[in-house]
């Protein structure tokens, strides 16, 4: 793979590990196919249309109810067992009941994909009235029932107190939000841990129910036409709570689900940086293949310090931190020793994409953001060194091994 190293890539790759990309997907009724009874069921599980028809009116279904307001989610559950019996009733000749379960299916389906467009647009719309309109935000979302609803008017409680959410509403809220978890033993495992743990803080607790709900939900982070995110203010608004509970997690392939969202500015797709991407592709993956699962941990963490830095990169004026890593990751790369690992050729490509990547961020600092020259080149200064260490002790191992 020459292609460049960027996280939307990591991203994908992530996903392919988890659903087998390059497999063919095998085409299942919503239900247990085993122990199918009926004629009608046996039909379903016996015709691959009809199994995936099934499959979309369930996956429909389900998202429509976890979108809807309680009142709705009522009424399209009886809804759906009325249709239930409907299809239940077609009969006749194998050839009949496909062509009746053909006919009837394919017009619940689309009934339910477009109800379920609308009750996510809905839901997405509530969320948004958050940063300008609390009060009318926690009005709408009253009236659902759902743990992502929930898991905000915690949110609301804790974060923005003029939305009216009560300490009362916010501790049932709270275990209806926990209760959505309950289907994921991990994750609800975790939470139950940091909610335990003093040494959390509750911002990071509050944050960290609100993302593993957000995680439930069928948002893409990286298709704007089907449901985009819709939480993305919070990282302005919360800080770093909010970078470190929507960042790395779980340790393994969860965290390439990260519902991390893309960095506020164009910076990182400038033609400099993208070169240093480019330069950092093949040695990156030469040691993803021997980092085991943990490395969509270290992904996350890259995704979430570039829409740090596009969100607010005041917080890189200064240096890092003193338990950061203090050697400087350029002079690292000039005095590799292990050419097998990274070879001096894919080293001096990097070392030649550095400079132009800092005045990249110098210029954007100083004109798009307005710094003064002498901060946005201090301010460029520290944000390529940390972008540099993070990729040099993951080649090196010690970013995933503890070494």
């Amino acid at each position: 793979m020459k292609a460049t190293f960027r996280l939307t890539t990591l991203r994908r790759l992530a996903l392919c590990v988890t659903l087998a990309c390059g497999a063919s997907p095998a085409v299942a009724a919503s239900f247990d196919c085993d122990k199918a009874g009926t004629p009608v069921e046996h039909a379903i599980c016996q015709q691959q249309t009809l199994g995936e028809l099934d499959s979309k009116i369930n996956d429909d279904y389900l998202r429509a109810m976890g979108s809807l307001p309680a009142q709705e989610a009522a009424a399209l559950r009886t809804e759906q067992r009325a249709w239930l019996k409907t299809r239940n009733a077609c009969a006749g000749s194998a050839n009949e009941i496909q062509a009746c379960l053909t006919d009837t299916m394919k017009t619940r389906a689309g009934t339910l994909n477009d109800m379920a467009r609308r009750a996510t647009h809905d839901f997405d719309t509530a969320v948004s009235l958050i940063p300008d309109s609390p009060v009318n935000a926690a009005d709408k979302l009253r009236a659902y029932q759902t743990p992502l609803a929930s898991a905000w008017l915690v949110y609301l409680n804790h974060f923005v107190p003029a939305s009216g959410v009560t300490a009362q509403e916010a501790s049932k809220r709270h275990q209806m939000a926990l209760d959505g978890l309950r289907d994921d033993d991990f994750a609800y495992s975790i939470m139950k841990d940091i909610e335990k743990d003093p040494k959390e803080s509750k911002d990071k607790a509050v944050l960290t129910l609100l993302r593993m709900n957000i995680e439930k939900m069928d948002y893409q982070r990286d298709n704007d036409d089907d449901r985009p995110y819709v939480h993305c203010f919070i990282f302005e608004a919360q800080g770093q709570a909010a970078y470190e509970a929507f960042g790395s997690l779980y340790g393994s392939t969860r965290d390439g689900f990260a519902p991390i969202c893309k960095p506020q500015d164009v910076i990182f797709d400038s033609p400099a940086w993208t070169a240093l991407n480019e330069a950092f592709s093949e040695p990156l993956e030469k040691a993803s293949d021997g980092a085991g699962t943990i490395k969509y941990s270290s992904y996350a963490d890259w995704e979430i310090f570039e829409l740090h830095v596009t969100v607010k990169p005041e917080d890189y004026l200064n240096a890092a931190a003193p338990d950061k890593k203090q050697q400087d990751p350029e002079q690292e790369i000039r005095e590799w020793k292990d050419d097998a690992a990274w070879p001096k050729a894919q080293r001096e490509k990097v070392l030649a994409a550095i400079e132009p990547a800092r005045k990249a961020t110098q210029a954007w600092l100083q004109n798009d953001r307005g710094w003064t020259a002498e901060n946005a080149r201090k301010g460029a200064e520290n944000i390529v060194r940390q972008w540099l260490d993070d990729r040099v002790i993951f080649i090196d191992g010690s970013g995933w091994t503890g070494e």
